[in-house]
C-alpha cells in the first residue's frame, strides 16, 4: 500500500498537470539539460512506474519535454515557411491537374467529335457519288468564257513576248534609223516591233522559242504542289517578275541609245523614270499573271465536269483535315503525359517538404538520441534497486515496444 502511494505521489511530482496543460496550449514546453539525468531523477520519483515511462516518452516525442538549447520561435518561423511552400506545390498541383482534366475531358473529346464529323462526311460524298447526287457547280457559259480567255491571252503572249525579246536583242538601231522616214520620232520610242516578229527570218527562230518559254512560265506555278507551295509559287513570280523588268530595262535602254545616236535624246537616262520601262512590265507581267489566273478558273471549270475528280478531290482535302485533326490529339497526349509528370514531380517535391517539415518540428535522429538517453537514466535508477525488478522487465518491453512502433529499429543503450 505504501509502495502504491510513492508511486502516486512520484507522478503527481512529476508535473502530469503541468505537462498536460502544456500539450493543451502548446506554449508550455519543458526544458531539459541532460535527459539522462531528466530519466533517472523521473524514474526516482516514479518509482520506476513503466506507465509512467510510457507517459514521459510520449511527452518527449510530442516535443513538450525538449532540450534546453531548443529554439522554439525559430522553429516555427521555419515550419510557417515550409507549410506556405507545401501549399504553393499544393495549387501548382491542383492547377496542373485540371489543366490535365480539361484536355481530357474536353479538348481530345472535341477533337474526336470533329474527327468522326470528317470521316462522315467523306462517308457522305461516296453515297452522293454512287448516287448520282453530287453537286459539282459546273457552269458551261463560265468554262466557255474562262478557255476563249485564256486562248487570247496566250497568243497575246506568245507575240508580246516574241516582240519584246527581238526589240531587246535583234532590233537594228542603224536599220531603223534609215527606214524610218518622217516618222523617226515615233518609229524609235516604239516599244514593239511587230514588223520584225513577222517579216521571215533566221533570228525568229530564237524569238519564238523564247517566247514560248515565257508562255511555259505561266503554266508553271499551277503545276507546284507538296509542302511550302505557296512559298514556293511566291519564289517562282518574283523570279518571273525579275526576268520581265530585265527585259523592259533592256528594251528601253536600245530605245535610249538609239535617240541619241539620231540626235533626238539627251545623254542623261535613268530606266527608273522612264514610261517605257513600266510599260512593259505592266504589258507583260500584268497580262502573264492575268493568263495564269484564267488558266488556273479554266482547269477548275473543268474539273467540274467530272463528278469523280470533284469528289476525290473533297475527299483529300477532309483527309487533310482529318491528318491535322489527329497531330492534335497525338500533341493533346503529349501534353497529358509531360502533366502526369509534372504532378507526380510536385507530390515528390510536397513529400519532401512535408519531410523537412516534419524534421523540422521534431527531428527523427535527434529524437531518437534523446528517448534512449532518457531511457538510459530510467534504466540507471531501476539497476541500483533491487525492490523493482518486475518494473524492470515491464519497462523494457515498453520502451522496445514504443521504439519499434515509432522508430522501427531500439536505440543502443551503450
Amino acid at each position: 500500500m505504501e509502495a502504491l502511494k510513492n508511486k502516486t505521489k512520484g507522478i503527481n511530482s512529476s508535473k502530469p498537470e503541468e505537462a498536460q496543460k502544456s500539450k493543451q496550449t502548446n506554449s508550455n514546453i519543458t526544458r531539459v539539460k541532460s535527459f539522462s539525468n531528466y530519466g533517472h531523477l523521473q524514474s526516482g520519483l516514479n518509482r520506476g512506474d513503466a506507465t509512467s515511462l510510457k507517459t514521459f516518452l510520449n511527452w518527449i516525442k510530442d516535443g513538450f519535454v525538449v532540450d534546453e538549447n531548443y529554439n522554439e520561435q525559430e522553429t516555427n518561423e521555419k515550419r510557417k515557411s515550409l507549410e506556405a511552400k507545401i501549399e504553393d506545390k499544393k495549387d501548382d498541383k491542383q492547377k496542373v491537374i485540371a489543366e490535365k482534366k480539361v484536355i481530357e475531358q474536353v479538348q481530345i473529346p472535341n477533337k474526336n467529335q470533329d474527327r468522326t464529323n470528317l470521316n462522315n462526311s467523306i462517308a457522305d460524298i461516296q453515297n452522293d457519288l454512287d448516287n448520282e447526287m453530287l453537286e459539282t457547280g459546273f457552269q458551261s457559259t463560265n468554262y466557255y468564257l474562262y478557255t476563249g480567255l485564256t486562248i487570247v491571252l496566250a497568243v497575246y503572249l506568245i507575240f508580246f513576248y516574241a516582240s519584246t525579246i527581238y526589240s531587246a536583242f535583234f532590233r537594228s538601231a542603224g536599220l531603223l534609223v534609215e527606214t524610218s522616214g518622217d516618222d523617226l520620232a515615233m518609229v524609235i520610242g516604239s516599244i514593239f516591233d511587230m514588223n520584225g516578229i513577222l517579216n521571215p527570218s533566221p533570228n525568229l527562230i530564237i524569238v519564238y522559242l523564247g517566247s514560248f518559254l515565257f508562255f511555259a512560265l505561266g503554266i508553271i506555278p499551277h503545276t507546284i504542289k507538296g509542302s511550302y507551295r505557296t512559298l514556293k509559287i511566291a519564289g517562282f513570280l518574283l523570279g518571273t517578275l525579275i526576268v520581265d523588268a530585265l527585259l523592259a530595262y533592256k528594251i528601253d535602254k536600245s530605245i535610249h541609245e538609239i535617240k541619241v545616236m539620231a540626235g533626238i535624246g539627251e545623254e542623261n537616262w535613268d530606266f527608273w523614270a522612264s514610261e517605257n520601262f513600266y510599260l512593259v512590265l505592266a504589258f507583260g507581267y500584268l497580262a502573264y499573271l492575268v493568263f495564269g489566273y484564267m488558266y488556273q478558273l479554266m482547269n477548275e471549270e473543268k474539273t467540274k465536269k467530272n463528278p469523280k475528280k470533284i469528289a476525290q478531290r473533297n475527299i483529300n482535302l477532309i483527309r487533310e483535315q482529318i491528318k491535322e485533326v489527329n497531330q492534335m490529339i497525338n500533341k493533346y497526349e503529349e501534353q497529358i503525359v509531360e502533366l502526369q509528370s509534372k504532378v507526380e514531380m510536385l507530390e515528390s517535391r510536397i513529400g519532401l517538404l512535408m519531410k523537412s517539415l516534419n524534421d523540422t518540428m521534431i527531428n527523427p535522429e535527434v529524437l531518437s538520441k534523446s528517448l534512449n538517453s532518457f531511457y538510459i537514466g530510467w534504466r540507471q535508477f531501476l539497476n541500483g534497486s533491487s525492490e523493482i525488478g518486475a518494473e524492470k522487465v515491464e519497462c523494457e518491453n515498453i520502451y522496445k515496444t514504443f521504439m519499434e512502433e515509432n522508430f522501427k529499429t531500439i536505440s543502443s543503450l551503450n
